[in-house]
């Protein structure tokens, strides 16, 4: 009876331990991919030892392993030493199509003369000989020695073609004398909202003339070919600031194939045509697209003079930019984009037409979500600041608008102005929360540029010495959280994206620097090693 009782015994407890490390197993789930030394750098993180666990395309468990075999089954690893890994990156504010589009044309920026843009154009059509509309983009009057604006004639030596240049920012272009003859445009033509200026179209004078249209063909393969240019820069995610419903349905159908991978919220292009196609079809609410929002126009831009002020350009006295949405107009779109749900986005530079947004804003509801945006809020009388208050005033910045115009934007606005322009710091002490983007292609797509404008204040030479208008700076977390959770938040997607938390998307951007500890960080040598798309490497940098 011994003997059978030490057998029954052996078999309970070999049965017991096999049970044990069966379950045990079995609650040892497998994940689709383990990132392991993951360093991530913040304020309050304790570095080092970090993994992150993916399973569909989301954050599933995140731990610390200070042995190899602490750390999780994985159907695949990915060892991160090294490198320092950030949420996504995401641009609250940029314009796809126009960057796609960018990337076929004539490209003036950064061009130190009007001769050099010339010689660009000249260059341009001894490539593309056969072309008849020579299209380009981003000459800027200001970076020249004599800053004035260009005229037709200085196009007078391109026969034989139609040229048309879009400034930097979008809100002129420079054409020759055919374009101007086909379209019947003198220096009389009148426009609301537009003037025209021996061959350069101020804002709404640009719509005079129709450009060629491009077919669907075109935008796909174009799109595809940004695409791989924000992977490089560590964009997962962006906000398109305007767009028809044609080339909504363009990005819509590549993300539906598989195709285009990053996040995009669409805002919807203020005009009838568009506005009717989504009152009557609904909104697109899926995975990797929403387009709920409506982008408008109150003013112009600072650099073209149109950006709308209280008190008259320093340079130019009795002008005061050019309004292009009267109040009564802006609040019949805000009412109509509450009637349909609508988020509304709009482009408010000088401190009038600020002012004015933000005291049509002040009127939503304070209790339902609606996060209504001021794109840009350049300049801002001071006490205006307190408007930002409001929960449903959100407002989208670009950092690098500051360090591009910081060397002549007081000319514009005089030195008693100038302390009142991209007081992000103010707005942001007054909201809690900032979304920040670049508006490419008006500046480059690089979000570290964004970083270091809003924390350094200074170009790539550190000028200016203390930076400009440094009481303005933000900490380094602030401009993360702007890049990140703040621009997700603004497009209503940060219970998806936009941090590092379980059951967000794997969508994560590393970089060979902590950009939290200025002793680990130095601008000219920060970059981009990896982009992660719901846990997918899809931009390694050379080692």
């Amino acid at each position: 009876m011994r003997n059978l009782s030490h057998t029954f015994g052996q078999f309970v407890v070999y049965n017991l331990i096999a049970l044990f490390l069966f379950s045990a197993c079995a609650s040892q789930e497998k994940y689709d991919i383990v990132f392991y030394n993951v360093e991530i750098p913040g304020e309050d993180t304790i570095n080092g030892d970090q993994w992150i666990a993916v399973n569909d395309g989301k954050i599933a468990a995140i731990g610390h392993a200070t042995a190899p075999d602490e750390i999780p089954n994985g159907a695949s690893t990915v060892d991160l030493s090294g490198e320092y890994l950030y949420p996504g990156f995401i641009d609250a504010h940029g314009h796809l199509f126009g960057y796609a589009e960018m990337l076929t044309m004539v490209n003036l920026v950064g061009a130190k003369s009007k001769q050099e843009c010339l010689d660009r154009i000249a260059h341009f059509i001894s490539e593309n000989p056969d072309k008849k509309w020579i299209i380009g983009r981003g000459w800027d009057q200001n970076d020249w020695p004599i800053k004035e604006f260009p005229t037709a004639s200085d196009l007078a030596q391109f026969a034989g073609v139609n040229i048309y240049l879009t400034r930097i920012d979008g809100h002129a272009a420079w054409v020759n004398q055919n374009v101007l003859d086909e379209n019947g445009i003198t220096n009389e033509t009148t426009i609301d909202g537009g003037s025209v200026m021996n061959g350069v179209l101020v804002d709404n004078a640009e719509t005079l003339v129709s450009l060629p249209e491009k077919d669907a063909a075109f935008w796909r393969s174009a799109l595809l070919i940004a695409q791989d240019s924000l992977v490089k820069y560590g964009l997962t995610a962006m906000t398109d600031a305007g767009l028809s419903t044609k080339k909504i349905l363009i990005l819509d159908s590549l993300q539906s194939e598989g195709k285009f991978n990053l996040i995009v919220n669409a805002m919807i292009s203020n005009n009838d045509e568009d506005l009717n196609f989504f009152e009557q079809n609904g909104p697109i609410q899926k995975d990797l697209l929403r387009v709920k929002s409506v982008k408008a126009y109150l003013d112009g831009a600072l650099g073209s003079r149109g950006a709308l002020l209280r008190a008259p350009y320093h340079d130019l006295p009795e002008h005061y930019g050019l309004p292009l949405l009267s109040p009564s107009e802006l609040d019949v779109l805000r009412d109509r984009c509450l009637e349909n749900d609508w988020q509304l986005c709009v482009h408010a530079i000088g401190d009038s037409a600020h002012h004015v947004l933000l005291e049509s804003f002040n009127e939503l509801d304070r209790e339902k979500d609606l996060r209504f945006r001021v794109e840009h809020a350049q300049i801002m009388t001071p006490e205006d600041s307190a408007y930002y208050t409001h929960p449903n005033i959100v407002a989208s910045v670009q950092p690098t608008h500051a360090t591009s115009d910081m060397y002549w934007a007081e000319e514009r606005l005089g030195h008693h102005r100038i302390g009142h322009a991209y007081s992000y710091k103010r707005i942001l002490n007054a909201s809690g929360l900032l979304a920040l983007g670049t508006d490419f292609p008006i500046e480059h797509i690089d979000p570290l540029n964004t970083f270091f404008a809003a924390v350094d204040r200074t170009d790539k030479a550190n000028w200016p010495e203390g930076g400009f208008n440094a009481d303005q700076k933000l900490s380094p977390k602030e401009a993360i959280d702007g890049m990140t959770y703040g621009a997700a938040y603004s497009a209503f997607g940060e219970d998806d994206y936009g941090s590092i938390k379980i059951g967000q998307r794997a969508n994560f951007t590393l970089l060979n620097q902590d950009l939290y500890n200025p002793n680990k960080r130095e601008r000219n040598n920060c970059k981009v090693t990896r982009t992660i798309l719901g846990g997918m490497v899809i931009y390694e940098a050379l080692r």
